[in-house]
């Protein structure tokens, strides 16, 4: 650049005088030239670029303490500006110059983990390159004041005619300005420009953007990155020039531009200034946030500002949609009487915002840094034994209930439920969870605890009532029994004693009165048996056992009365049916059943009668007795149960009518039911349930 710089210079020489003011200018260009050729690769141009780079890490270094600033884009700044300045000290010492402040930059970089700490790196970082730009401009003197000085001798030494000077020393004097300036630029103009361009480089391809302004604020430089152009469709020469104000890309910041105006007007950094910036046509808009300081030249005088901007609408978004989340959990909480809480590693309760203890802050779980057995202390310590058990095993619990006195003495009961949590090392962090007041469930379950027992003691009281009662209709029903035994046995007595006495003296209708006088009393006797043993049926005690119910069922069989039939039963009996009862009791109910199928086939040609068994889904035995004989009509079957019913008559099959009542009485008591089913003349099936043997 300097040599080239030279012969232009040379060029210009040419035409400032005659051809014999060639050979006398000649010289001084050409030693010119060499001297911007050496001046090129002095140790004043790298520390020009050191510094150059210094600035720029520490700039990109102050963005990276923004609270939402990238952590891995803030430790390569960090890394960016330690290389930066080993290279301005290795330049420093080339050049036999050591900036002040250096120590404490070095000592603050090696300290740099904080955004505060990366702030003040950049705050020691301005007096060194302030210090650094200082002493390139005293020696930028020095050589201009040398290079005076050179022209001067070069003009003397060669003994220049003064009225040749004279005619020419205004061109003269402006083209050694200019060699002055350019051979000025030239010291630190060489890897300088490089850096420069590294930087614009790199400005360009950042995600971020960077700008300037004017010292009225107007836009005066730009990066290629930003997304007014790149996005939104916004030529360049629109943007520049103008204030932001005056950009119809921009929405008004949410302050209004006279606060952001007033803040620029006194020379006040910007800091996450967010615009909302539009297209063209209005149908698009991203979110962008500017941060800017005030710029000086390099005589100190204010240039304008200059910062970066970032595009912010990903995160607005996500801001956004958390703003709801938020709102919706707010309601929800609202809305529910549970609440959330949070403990810590020792247990102690932390607040996690005043909305979500909405039903709880007053009394309950203030999280105000406490345990909950400190919190209750009213509390009886038995009962945070096997929760804090929980607890130090970091188990879930769920649904520990325990009670608290509120502030105006009041008995409230608590429910709570929670989970450990862990940090990404499996670090234990404490307990999160919900809570909620049972106070009114609590106050209703005594209530209902009261009135059951109370329901309980009414149901005792009258089970005892029944009982005396039971016992004494069964006292009557005997006493009666006894009573009415008597006289029966002496009808039916003088009626035979009659009938010995006269013998033949009795005639044929005589003889008739006197058998129906016995068999009403034989009638009456058996009636009064039967009310003696449904009477039984209904209060004696039935012990409970394992019963081998084929074996019963045989016994019962075989000890049934003779009575005249077509012929003999084919008895079919299940081996091995087992259940769980009383045997008396069920002795007689299989004589019941038995019987009556004995009875009801006594006109069959085949008689047949199966007793059998299974097991129900519900684990309950399910026993049948079935017979082929007389049946029934199935629309008649309850009446079956009824005492003293009957649905055949009595000449045909004599009986009481009150054995199957006496059937369904003991079965009921043994938590069973009894079912018939049948058809005249093809037979009828009993069904009884009882429980299973537990063998």
């Amino acid at each position: 650049m300097g040599a080239e710089a030279a012969r232009t210079l040379l060029e210009r020489l040419r035409g400032c005088a005659d051809k014999r003011w060639i050979l006398l200018l000649a010289a001084p260009a050409c030693a010119a030239a060499l001297v911007i050729t050496l001046l090129q690769q002095h140790p004043g141009a790298r520390l020009a670029e050191a510094a150059d780079g210094l600035r720029a890490a520490t700039t990109r270094l102050g963005w990276s303490t923004a609270p939402d600033a990238d952590p891995d884009e803030a430790q390569r700044s960090l890394d960016e500006t330690s290389r930066s300045l080993a290279a301005l000290r290795q330049a420093g010492a080339a050049a036999g110059f050591e900036p002040p402040g250096m120590a404490l930059l070095e000592s603050r970089l090696a300290a740099a983990r904080s955004p505060a700490q990366r702030r003040a790196v950049a705050e020691a970082a301005e007096p060194v390159a302030r210090s650094v730009r200082e002493e390139i401009t005293r020696r930028q003197a020095r050589l201009e004041r040398w290079l005076q000085g050179l022209s001067a001798a070069l003009a003397l030494t060669l003994l220049v005619p003064a009225h040749g000077l004279w005619r020419q020393r205004r061109r003269i004097r402006h083209v050694l300005r200019e060699l002055s300036d350019t051979l000025a630029r030239g010291a630190d103009g060489g890897e300088a420009g490089v850096s420069e361009r590294r930087w614009h480089a790199l400005a360009d391809l950042s995600a971020d953007w960077y700008w300037e302004t004017d010292e009225q604020m107007r836009l005066s430089w730009v990066s290629g990155s930003t997304p007014l152009t790149t996005l939104l469709g916004w030529p360049l020469e629109e943007l520049l020039g103008r204030r932001r104000d005056e950009i119809g890309a921009y929405d008004p910041p949410a302050l209004g531009w006279g606060w952001l105006a007033e803040r620029m007007s006194r020379r006040e950094p910007l800091r996450d200034v967010e615009l909302r910036a539009r297209s063209r046509r209005g149908e698009h808009a991203l979110w962008i946030q500017l941060s800017g300081r005030p710029r000086c030249d390099a005589q100190g005088r204010f240039a304008g500002y200059h910062g970066v901007g970032r595009d912010i609408t990903a995160r607005k978004l996500d801001d956004e949609r958390q703003r709801e989340n938020e709102q919706r959990w707010a309601l929800m909480v609202d809305l529910a009487s549970d609440w959330y809480w949070e403990s810590d590693a020792a247990h102690r309760l932390q607040p996690v915002g005043r909305a979500v203890y909405r039903s709880a802050v007053d009394y309950l779980e203030p999280g105000d840094g406490r345990t909950r057995w400190e919190l209750h202390a009213a509390t009886p310590a038995e009962l945070w034994e096997e929760h804090r058990a929980d607890l130090a095993a970091r188990r879930p619990f769920r649904s520990f209930e325990f009670p608290t006195d509120a502030a105006d003495g009041t008995r409230h009961w608590v429910s709570i439920s929670g989970i450990a949590r862990f940090d990404g090392q499996g670090r234990f962090l404490g307990y999160r969870g919900v809570g909620r007041d049972i106070t009114v469930r609590k106050q209703a379950e005594g209530l209902l605890r009261r009135d059951n027992e109370a329901l309980q003691q009414a149901v005792a009281e009258r089970t005892r009532e029944l009982q005396q009662i039971n016992l004494d209709l069964d006292a009557f029903s005997r006493q009666l029994a006894h009573e009415l035994r008597t006289p029966i046995g002496h009808v039916e007595g003088v009626a035979r004693l009659l009938e010995a006495r006269a013998g033949t003296r009795l005639d044929s209708g005589d003889r008739e009165l006197l058998a129906l006088q016995s068999q009403a009393a034989r009638t009456m006797r058996e009636t009064l048996d039967a009310l003696m043993l449904l009477a039984r049926s209904t209060v004696q005690a039935m012990p409970m056992e394992s019963v081998d119910l084929s074996r019963l069922a045989a016994e019962a069989a075989a000890q049934l009365p003779e009575m005249p039939r077509e012929a003999p039963v084919d008895w079919t009996i299940q081996p091995a049916m087992k259940v769980h009862g009383c045997p008396g009791a069920l002795r007689i109910v299989l004589a019941n059943l038995l019987g009556n199928a004995a009875k009801f086939t006594r006109r069959v040609e085949r008689p047949a009668v199966h007793l059998a068994a299974r097991v129900q889904a519900d684990g309950r035995v399910c026993i049948s007795v079935e017979d082929n004989g007389a049946g029934f009509d199935p629309a008649l079957a309850d009446r079956l149960f009824v005492p003293f019913s009957r649905l055949h008559a009595g000449e045909d099959y004599a009986g009481t009518g009150i054995g199957l009542s006496i059937v369904q009485r003991i079965v009921e008591r043994h938590g069973g039911t009894v079912a018939a089913h049948g058809e005249p003349g093809r037979g009828a099936r009993f069904e009884f349930t009882l429980a299973a043997a537990a063998d």
